[in-house]
Parts: structure tokens; C-alpha cells; sequence
């Protein structure tokens, strides 16, 4: 992945890549072309009718799967569609914070949030976290080179680590985000174990904004009792918005099952 690219200006503009890997784009271009020269084959020599429509069939779901994530591949894009900028932008504009003192992304990617928050709270020190297994176009590198691009690199720190166990000490923050990050670990089935560990590092009276699919019951099941469960510990102020795929800016065709549909958002005070 390329870290930078050059702006007409001549400066360097932030690479943050995307929530849809280069990765599973060539995997699933790989597999459309598979499909192509078995499609083609069948045509050429099978003489039989239902060979000729399965085969067809496959090929052309095999295309659509594949066109339709490029489509979503470029809303996503920080340059072209934009939509994921603004999903990050829909986090910070729920975290009630002064923006004095340290901040914690859980799952910072290419880091983009992270940076995001440094440039929104001028006084804060932010730090983003992220596992960046090899799915992903991620790295810490491309974070850190993001970070001194956009002028932030001498208040934001990255490092790797994991979202089941932080390496930070009980009450550390001032302020915890994330954005898209439990849904995707996926060696810890217990979502409110992940949420709780994100909350454990938050100073009492800190500020959270956790964005995540909180509204799919097939993950989350019954999301209330875990907001329940929340209160029930103590935590002073909490709001769930639900469906916040509803309130965003995002295209329809975005919200196809198995993408984004069932989004949520907590947000409150520790």
C-alpha cells in the first residue's frame, strides 16, 4: 500500500486506505475470474443445459459480489466517496469531551480517527491501538506517517496491541473512541467483555464515543441487557442510538445484509 501521494501543490496528502482490503478485492477478482474460465469452458464444450445455467449463474453472482464491493470500496474511500470520513466524524461529534488530557482509539486502522480527534482537541495526546493482522492494509508505519503529514505527529502516538486485553493500566484516559472494531475480533465471541475492557482504561467522569454494529442482534443478541450491565457498573451517563445507518449519510446500497446494517452507537460519561 502507498503510503502518500502527492498533492497538486506538491505536499503529501495522508493515505488511510480502506475498511474494504486490497486483500479481499484480489481475492474476490481471483474468484470471478475463475468462474469466467469455467463459465467459458462449459460454453464452448459441455452439452449440457443445466451445466451451461449453473455455471452462468455463479458467473454472474461471482461479478456482482465482485463490482459491488469496488462500489463500496469507493464510498468508503477517503478521497472519492468520503463516507467513512464522515462516520468518524459522527463518533467526535458525540464525545463530550474538553479535549484535555489523553484520548484512546481502540482499532485505529490507518489511523485516521486518532488523527482525526489530535486535529479536532488541540490539547490532547492521543494514542490509537490496533492488532493489524494481515487482512488488513493497515500498519503502524502508515499511521505514523499520517500523523506527521497532518501535523499532529508530536501529540499522537500508535502502538500494537489488543482490544481483549490493553496494556494500559485502569483509568488512564480522559477519553476513549472507536469506530467499526468489535465486531471484528473475532477469537472473543463476548462483545461486552470488549466493550467493558475498552471502559476499564477510561478515567471516572471520562468521555466515550464507541461505534460498532451494536444494533445486529445475530453479534450483539440483546444489546439492552449489555447497556444494563453497563449502568448497573456504575457507569454515569449512557446514551444507545440505534440503526445509525439511518441517521448517516450512506448510500442505500451500502446497506445491504452482511454490510453495514445494525450500526449503534454509545456514548456517554464513565
Amino acid at each position: 500500500m502507498t503510503e502518500s501521494i502527492i498533492h497538486k501543490n506538491n505536499r503529501y496528502e495522508p493515505e488511510y486506505g480502506n475498511w474494504i482490503p486490497v486483500k479481499l478485492v484480489g481475492i474476490l477478482l481471483s474468484i470471478t475470474l475463475v468462474f469466467f474460465v469455467v463459465f467459458g469452458l462449459t460454453m464452448l464444450y459441455s452439452e449440457s443445459t443445466l451445466l451451461k445455467v449453473l455455471t452462468t449463474l455463479l458467473f454472474l453472482a461471482a461479478v456482482f459480489i465482485f463490482g459491488y464491493m469496488i462500489y463500496v470500496r469507493r464510498a468508503f474511500d477517503f478521497r472519492h466517496g468520503g463516507l467513512m470520513g464522515k462516520i468518524h466524524q459522527y463518533v467526535l461529534d458525540h464525545l463530550a469531551w474538553d479535549g484535555k488530557g489523553r484520548l484512546l482509539d481502540v482499532g485505529c486502522g490507518s489511523g485516521a480517527l486518532t488523527i482525526r480527534c489530535a486535529k479536532a482537541f488541540a490539547e490532547a495526546e492521543c494514542t490509537g491501538i490496533d492488532y493489524w493482522g494481515a487482512m488488513w492494509d493497515y500498519n503502524q508505519k502508515m499511521c505514523e506517517r499520517n500523523a506527521e503529514i497532518e501535523g499532529v505527529s508530536d501529540r499522537c502516538s500508535f502502538r500494537k496491541d489488543d482490544a481483549n486485553r490493553l496494556e494500559f493500566r485502569d483509568e488512564t484516559f480522559d477519553a476513549v473512541v472507536s469506530n467499526f472494531v468489535y465486531h471484528e475480533v473475532h477469537n472473543n465471541p463476548d462483545k461486552e467483555a470488549l466493550i467493558r475492557e475498552t471502559l476499564r482504561v477510561l478515567k471516572k467522569g471520562g468521555a466515550f464515543a464507541l461505534h460498532d454494529l451494536f444494533s445486529n442482534k445475530q453479534i450483539y443478541k440483546d444489546f439492552d441487557t449489555i447497556i444494563n450491565h453497563l449502568k448497573a457498573d456504575g457507569i454515569s451517563e449512557l446514551h444507545f442510538v440505534p440503526n445509525t445507518e439511518k441517521t448517516l449519510p450512506m448510500p442505500q446500497l451500502t446497506q445491504m445484509p452482511g454490510m453495514l446494517t445494525g450500526l449503534g452507537m454509545i456514548y456517554g460519561k464513565k
